[in-house]
């Protein structure tokens, strides 16, 4: 019983090691919760974008229109709605270039507001267009000027671009002509240079902030340094100084702090395996993390697999100390085209050191300028805050598409958490949180691979949208505690939490969520997000380990009790008898409740604490708890009896079909015991079959080989192809391996 015991925990810790991270505890269908909605344009795709948001409402931009939505309730503030249409020969001439009219329509994709101003730039059919309002005059949003938007917003409503307001100055990247060939990075009159594939190549913006020095820019893109190899797609990070004037000369109009780095998102180890492609980021977030007091500036980002590659997605943080690291390491540099990119000598880079903030960049040097030019790229890649990602998820049907955080939750022990909210490209909004946030340490004189483990619980799973819509973006509205989900046509704002899904302690405390903690007088699983109690001790909660023995002392609840407490909003409809009938046959079904983690937790916590993989527990729908050695038991005995049928089956079919060439017609018994005889070719035609004289050499008789073929130690040949095979397969996920390094070597046995 021990070496059976042994071998499941093998097994399972084995497959726990591949499983992606951990199940959700709530599922929520799409309709089983009311929510509020907003939708603009029922009869024409509206193309929403958040453009900017406060405590009370968002600016949503859509199709020919501006709108102000309340956080509250999503209604809109209809007299400060924004009423902006293409002129008709604008129109006209965007649908003779080919584009179609759905597309030659003004969609709003950049707002800002200032003093009392608000600046909205437009696609404008194809010919972007930016406007300032007054917003202190009546009638409200009295327009003060139009001017051209190029550079400012994009062209295509669908292009990926983004923008931030920052310093009393507008920073936008985006594409600069019709085709969406030109991208740039702009703040009026500076941009980056023009084709130049070494600073943006083909990119993607998803994301932007700002900090009192330097604006820094996410994006995906092709990585020029694979060029020669194919198209390898990295994740990157571009930050420009604030006071940033431009170069000398005829770098008048040109970026002089440009540079780049790559965004390491990756499951560590010898091969490590990497999310390349980022699809969004939040904004940047304060806050204490780990055992000590220090507080570290985060931004989270959702990564993905290339589209043709199997559908995995993660969650990764970086720290801002972490990327000025990278920015002040070595420059990346190329002796000629086709040699390897490697650490540029401290000796070659000129001074001041390109791509620092000076008082004025205008007095720069034109070899200062212009190495900025030949060597945007830095050597080191920023790697993640926690060094792995937080939240990894591995799905043929989805994959990550937003994401948003509610930083820094009180748990009622104190502790504080940064909840996430992740968007998929189907619909559904997960939610998780990493409950080792307070534990270890994350101060920058730490190694990154000493920091703690990571350990997400996923808390719930939610479809917000019918399957199919992607979620573009979402905002927390904290005033509200409300989750706002953005989609191409629809806007919905969601709950934060599902406490009240939860019907007892122990379910309630093991959702592990900090906004959530069981109510011992009401008996029922209450929000208490961020919010101070006179009487803790009424509420029970443990966000670490999902664990408290106070529950088992608690008296139960009644059958008919069990749905009294459920929030009135998230009941569900009278149901017909065959539902009913299919709902008991759901409760007869035994449920396997396992205590799961994110698969990179390494748990060094205190035995008693430790999540073993032994502990399971098997639930009935009628309460029958079932010990770990039954389930051991059941297993074992289920083994071996598979195994013995399997064995039986096995002998007697093979007996049934027994080919005749193998019967035992031979009057010579002992040499049915030895492979020494003739082989067809090597015996003559006219040699007697029945008696066939024994050899004193054996030969080996390999199936579907030639016979000029060597047989000697060819097993072992082969298991040494096979593991190189194996080894080169392996180290193909590792894209930081030059060109020409690795050769196929074909093996030719004569």
């Amino acid at each position: 019983m021990a070496v059976a015991r042994a071998v499941l925990v093998l097994l399972a810790s084995t497959v726990q090691a591949w499983m992606p991270d951990a199940n959700a505890r709530i599922h929520v269908k799409y309709g089983e919760e009311t929510s509020e909605q907003f939708v603009g344009n029922s009869t024409a795709p509206d193309h929403f974008r958040i453009l900017d948001k406060d405590d009370f409402s968002i600016i949503v931009g859509g199709r020919n229109a501006v709108y102000n939505l309340s956080l509250y309730d999503l209604s809109e503030n209809v007299e400060q709605r924004l009423e902006w249409q293409s002129t008709d020969a604008h129109r006209e001439l965007c649908q003779l270039k080919g584009k179609s009219a759905d597309e030659c329509q003004n969609y709003p994709r950049v707002a800002a507001r200032s003093h009392g101003r608000l600046l909205v730039c437009g696609t404008n059919a194809f010919k972007p267009l930016c406007r300032r309002y007054d917003t202190t005059r009546h009638p409200p949003n009295y327009r003060i000027e139009e001017f051209d938007g190029s550079g400012r917003c994009p062209y295509d409503p669908q292009h990926n671009s983004t923008a931030i307001y920052t310093d009393g100055h507008l920073y936008t990247a985006t594409a600069a002509d019709f085709s969406g060939t030109d991208p740039l990075i702009y703040r009026e009159p500076v941009r980056t240079e023009r084709s130049d594939l070494r600073l943006l190549n083909d990119p993607s913006f998803v994301g932007a902030v700002a900090s009192t020095s330097h604006v820094y820019f996410f994006y995906r893109e092709t990585a020029v340094e694979y060029m020669n190899c194919g198209k390898a797609v990295y994740s990157r990070v571009a930050r420009v100084c604030l006071n940033d004037k431009g170069g000398p000369h005829t770098f008048s109009d040109r970026w002089t702090s440009f540079l780049k780095t790559r965004l390491n998102c990756s499951v560590p180890g010898e091969y490590p395996f990497y999310f390349d492609e980022i699809q969004a980021t939040t904004e940047l977030i304060n806050g204490v993390y780990g055992s000590g007091s220090s507080r570290n500036d985060i931004i989270y980002a959702v990564f993905t697999t290339p589209q043709n590659a199997i559908g995995g997605s993660a969650v990764c943080a970086f720290a801002m100390r972490d990327i000025l690291d990278a920015f002040d390491g070595p420059f990346k540099g190329q002796e000629g085209m086709n040699s390897n990119w490697l650490p540029l000598e401290k000796e070659k880079v000129p001074q001041p050191r390109p791509g620092s903030c000076v008082e004025d960049s205008r007095t720069l040097s034109d070899s200062g300028v212009n190495f900025i030019k030949t060597h945007p790229l830095m050597d080191k890649a920023v790697p993640a805050f926690l060094a792995r990602p937080i939240l990894i998820r591995v799905s043929l049907q989805y994959r990550f598409s937003a994401i948003a955080i509610h930083p820094q939750v009180q748990a009622m022990n104190g502790n504080k958490y940064d909840v996430m909210y992740i968007g998929t490209d189907d619909g559904r909004v997960i939610k998780a949180v990493n409950v080792a946030a307070n534990d270890g340490s994350f101060d920058a004189s730490v190694d990154e691979y000493s920091r703690n483990p990571v350990r997400t619980a996923v808390i719930s799973e939610v479809q917000v949208l019918p399957s199919g819509i992607p979620i573009k973006q979402m905002h927390v509205a904290l005033t509200t505690e409300k989750l706002i989900v953005a989609s191409g046509d629809i806007i919905k704002g969601v709950s934060l939490s599902h406490c009240t899904n939860v019907l007892s302690c122990r379910e309630c405390v093991a959702l592990q969520d900090p906004h959530c903690a069981w109510d011992s007088k009401q008996q029922q699983c209450s929000w208490v997000g961020n919010r101070q109690f006179p009487n803790p001790e009424r509420f029970l909660q443990n966000v670490e380990y999902g664990k408290t023995e106070v529950c088992n002392k608690l008296p139960a609840l009644l059958p008919s009790d069990r749905h009294s407490n459920r929030n009135p909003a998230t009941k569900k409809p009278a149901q017909s008898e065959p539902n009913l009938r299919q709902q008991d046959d759901i409760q007869n079904e035994i449920l396997i409740e396992v205590v799961e983690t994110n698969v990179l937790s390494e748990d060094k916590t205190p035995s008693n604490h430790k999540h073993e993989t032994d502990l399971l527990t098997v639930e009935a729908a009628d309460g029958n708890i079932y010990s770990a050695q039954a389930l051991l038991t059941a297993v074992v005995a289920s083994c071996l009896v598979t195994l013995m049928l399997g064995f039986v089956i096995g002998y007697l079919f093979s007996r049934r079909f027994r080919h005749p060439f193998f019967a035992d017609t031979s009057p010579f018994n002992e040499q049915h015991n030895h492979l020494n005889r003739l082989s067809p070719l090597e015996t003559p035609l006219n040699v007697n079959s029945g008696y066939m004289p024994p050899r004193s050499k054996n030969v080996n008789m390999v199936a579907n080989v030639g016979p000029l073929v060597k047989q000697d130690n060819l097993h072992l040949e082969l298991g040494k192809d096979r593991a190189l095979d194996l080894r080169n397969s392996t180290e193909s996920l590792d894209k930081d391996l030059k060109c020409g390094t690795l050769q196929k070597v074909k093996k030719t046995y004569i």
